[in-house]
């Protein structure tokens, strides 16, 4: 069985790896693990519910901020269009919106249920992959943003 405290403990060994300072990057206010990897920022936390039998899954998520999201209406309508391709194309990530943020994110997650740190770090590194290249996409698309993230 895999704990939050066994994924916290990969966080923190990938963090290190990566020469990063785990607790450094974790922020209280947000519950969540921010770093880089290539050019891709990256942003982990957990998310728990209760399902049918009174019992918790808890998922590991992780978001990329990959475009800001268009004010102009028909420039939005397009990005969301192909932004709904590219769910049903691509492999390990979705394409999502935290509209409070602003921004269209790439997202990987898995139940840490059975989870060991290699199927962990592939979850990162497909995260980091598909970021970097939607971004660069998308920017070719629709152009340089005027704010990013990244």
């Amino acid at each position: 069985m895999t704990t939050v405290e066994t994924v916290k403990a990969y966080i923190n060994q990938l963090c290190t790896e990566a020469g990063v300072d785990g607790e450094k990057a974790f922020s209280p206010d947000n519950n969540a693990w921010y770093f880089e990897k290539g050019s891709s920022t990256l942003e982990l936390f957990f998310t728990s519910y209760e399902i049918s039998d009174n019992s918790e899954r808890t998922f590991l998520r992780c978001f990329s901020p990959i475009y800001p999201i268009p004010l102009d209406l028909p420039t939005r309508q397009e990005l969301y269009h192909i932004a709904l391709e590219i769910n049903s194309r691509n492999m390990g990530v979705k394409i999502g919106t935290l509209a409070e943020r602003g921004y269209m994110y790439a997202i990987g997650e898995r139940d840490i249920e059975g989870m060991d740190y290699a199927e962990f770090v592939a979850l990162i590194n497909d995260v980091a992959f598909w970021s970097d290249h939607l971004d660069e996409l998308l920017k070719s698309r629709f152009g340089e943003p005027e704010s990013n993230l990244n």
